[in-house]
């Protein structure tokens, strides 16, 4: 009897472990030197049924960390009945300020609930100088007579360049000067509430089915403009003209949102900029969550700001 109980807590736990949900980020080296490269992989482990989104690492990690370049997002599955799903993507990351720089958690998505990273550090070094050696002279300048004649048959192509250029500039620097500035464009705030536009425009995208027509770019397309658009006319934030990084900068500055909301939007916008130039292609699954994550935003945010109003009247 005891043996049987103690086999049914080994496949318990065994079965606990293969279904882990985990989000881990490591570095091949502890250390590296200015300018040198090193490569950083982020593991996502989970149930093979769940809907999982890595973090978004953009073009830095912090101000002194760069990312060069990523690796296309790799998927494999362990366990007896491969019951549990493994996303793996590499980046090559680079810096030019020496020091030791703290990395903070990245946030990634399984099955809608965010899942933090483990923190960890970047120690940068400087090349190391060999004070043992003696201090060497510097060699004499060796002088050459100047020729004119030979300069000018060395540099003739940089000359007729740095003239051409100087023609361009001063020719778009007069054309500019006749053009009249163009008025600061206002937004203008239809009749119709934001939040019952997107709802209606979601709905209609949602049975156009695109992305299961594989029509992915498109889908992606028509889900921002709808998220750019609501966030325009409801939050007087000239969305449909702004970067990504300029939506959630003004964002930032209303307390009404949440900081996994914003987070949410910005993942969002983030992926369909990078659906749009072919750098990512999501699954089935992806797309009905960020179609969800539009929504619940509308829903979420057009409901405070009426709870807000209503006890500014009351």
């Amino acid at each position: 009897m005891r043996w049987i109980v103690l086999i049914a807590l080994l496949c318990v736990q065994f079965a606990s472990r293969a279904q882990e949900r985990s989000l881990e980020i490591s570095t091949d080296r502890e250390s590296m030197l200015i300018g040198e490269q090193m490569t950083m992989t982020v593991v996502m482990k989970g149930a093979a049924s769940d809907t999982m989104i890595l973090p978004l690492i953009e073009d830095t990690l912090i101000t002194q960390i760069e990312v060069l370049e990523r690796s296309i997002i790799d998927t494999s599955f362990e366990g007896t009945q491969l019951e549990q799903r493994i996303l793996k993507q590499s980046f090559t990351i680079t810096s030019f300020d020496s020091g030791y720089f703290p990395i903070s958690p990245r946030i990634g998505i399984i099955n809608g609930d965010t899942i933090a990273s483990n923190p960890f550090l970047i120690a940068v070094q400087t090349i190391d100088i060999d004070t043992a050696k003696g201090i060497i002279d510097i060699m004499e300048i060796e002088e050459v007579p100047f020729s004119l004649k030979e300069w000018l048959q060395e540099n003739w192509t940089w000359i007729a360049i740095a003239i051409a250029l100087i023609a361009l500039i001063t020719f778009v620097v007069f054309k500019l000067s006749q053009k009249k500035p163009k008025p600061e464009k206002e937004i203008v705030v239809p009749t119709k509430p934001a939040f019952e536009t997107a709802l209606e425009r979601l709905d209609k995208l949602h049975e156009e089915k695109l992305w299961q027509a594989g029509k992915i770019k498109a889908y992606y397309s028509k889900l921002s403009y709808i998220l750019r658009e609501y966030i325009e006319f409801h939050f007087f934030i000239p969305a449909l003209e702004q970067t990504t990084d300029e939506i959630i900068r003004s964002l930032r500055h209303n307390p009404e949102i949440s900081v996994e909301q914003i987070g949410k939007v910005k993942q969002l916008l983030f992926l369909s900029d990078l659906v749009k130039f072919a750098k990512e292609s999501p699954v089935g699954s992806e797309n009905e969550l960020n179609f969800s994550i539009v929504k619940r935003f509308v829903e979420v945010t057009s409901s405070q700001q009426n709870q807000t109003t209503e006890n500014h009247h009351g």
